[in-house]
């Protein structure tokens, strides 16, 4: 995405920017404005700060972990479940 106006950056765009901002994707011109908007803008260094930090916590968690916390009897529960709905959605 390619910011409009090369002298303003509202906060909606560096929204809608943050994606790219933060996975290194945006043009070096776009990246310096969104950088000068957060240098005078405390909400939106705080959400890129938020952003970031939601990130870097999904990262940490591990796939295996949270299936090791799955019980056994939660799972035959889905299962049961699932083979109903699909035989549901045979009728």
């Amino acid at each position: 995405m390619t910011v409009h106006d090369p002298a303003l950056l509202e906060c909606k765009e560096v929204v809608e920017l943050v994606t790219e901002f933060l996975g290194s994707t945006l043009a070096p011109v776009d990246r310096a404005r969104l950088e000068q908007h957060l240098l005078v803008c405390p909400p939106c260094t705080l959400h890129v700060a938020q952003v970031r930090a939601t990130i870097a916590y999904v990262a940490k968690l591990r796939e295996s972990d949270a299936a090791a916390d799955v019980s056994p009897a939660l799972v035959d529960l889905f299962r049961r479940w699932n083979e109903k709905r699909t035989d549901d959605d045979d009728i």
